[in-house]
């Protein structure tokens, strides 16, 4: 392979193995040209002529696609639309110093909100009747997913005694992984998705909030009561950015060999990501649709 049939690897292979051009195949391999296959060239010749590229101070050619993206801002622009962890740089082989001292902020921010309680005058206002999940404390409840999936032998006792029955929604909020997400979130929604439901006719069923609860351990309460649609509002794990995000879980019960694939999911609750003002239309509809269709998760949407 002499210096031109090199150039001319270079410009036909180069571009073609970085786009979906005939030169290029989808997923992502370098696949020569026919004229370059006929001549038995290889994905190692390929690899020698992106080197060779470089090396003759051409460096590697803009994709075809690429060429034809006119972005609408500059760094700063694209980097204030989300809150990820890009761009930081370093100051030589470390992260900058504020970029550290951020890490830590949140990374404090996320452990506090595992250890969270919901709010009592948050749960006393809402009229939420408090239940406990089978674990003993915080840290059982960490190590033992599985008692947080059911209620106390107390709190089930309660859902007999206390509970309205046969409601055609339950609405039950579980701390989860952040309390902090219930305490910020449950003010702004539940009275607006009361008002919204009642004004369609639904029937509801006593409130719950569960501590130490995971997502299960609503079902049992649904159960108990005989609810048609379970309506769950969870703390989601904290992440480094946020420890307020709430997820919306509904899901119709009423059926015999019940999964996890059953349930509609609404996550990212939040004022930094789905505003709960918009959240609740969306849950609205979600519970309107399930009393309608009998059904909700990947059977109800597919």
């Amino acid at each position: 392979m002499d210096e031109r049939e090199l150039r001319e690897l270079v410009r036909a292979v180069v571009v073609g193995a970085m786009s979906e051009a005939p030169g290029g195949n989808a997923t992502g391999a370098a696949v020569p040209p026919p004229a370059f296959r006929e001549r038995g060239v290889s994905p190692e010749d390929i690899k020698l002529a992106k080197k060779a590229a470089v090396w003759m101070g051409g460096g590697i050619p803009t994709p075809p696609v690429l060429q034809l993206w006119h972005p609408a801002g500059d760094r700063s622009y694209y980097l204030g639309k989300t809150p990820a962890r890009l761009g930081v740089g370093s100051a030589g082989l470390r992260y900058r110093t504020e970029t550290i001292l951020q890490f830590l902020s949140d990374h404090a921010t996320a452990r506090d909100a595992v250890a969270s309680v919901v709010d009592p005058q948050v749960v006393a206002s809402l009229g939420l009747v408090p239940l406990v999940s089978a674990a003993k404390d915080r840290t059982q409840f960490l190590r033992r997913p599985d008692l947080g999936r059911r209620l106390s032998d107390a709190s089930r006792e309660i859902v007999q005694k206390q509970a309205i029955r046969g409601p055609q929604v339950q609405f039950v909020a579980v701390d989860g992984l952040s309390a902090t997400a219930l305490s910020v979130n449950l003010p702004q929604m539940l009275p607006l998705l009361n008002k919204e439901l009642a004004a369609a006719g639904v029937r509801m069923g006593t409130p719950f909030v569960v501590s130490l609860g995971r997502v299960v351990c609503a079902d049992e309460i649904a159960r108990l009561t005989g609810a048609e649609v379970l309506c769950l509002l969870v703390g989601e794990r904290p992440g480094l950015r946020t420890a307020e995000s709430m997820g919306a879980y509904v899901t119709y019960m009423k059926v015999r060999n019940f999964n996890e694939a059953m349930r509609n999911v609404i996550s990212n609750i939040h004022s930094g990501g789905l505003p709960p003002a918009e959240a609740v239309p969306a849950i609205v509809q979600n519970v309107l649709r399930a009393l309608r269709d009998k059904r909700t998760g990947v059977d109800a949407n597919g």
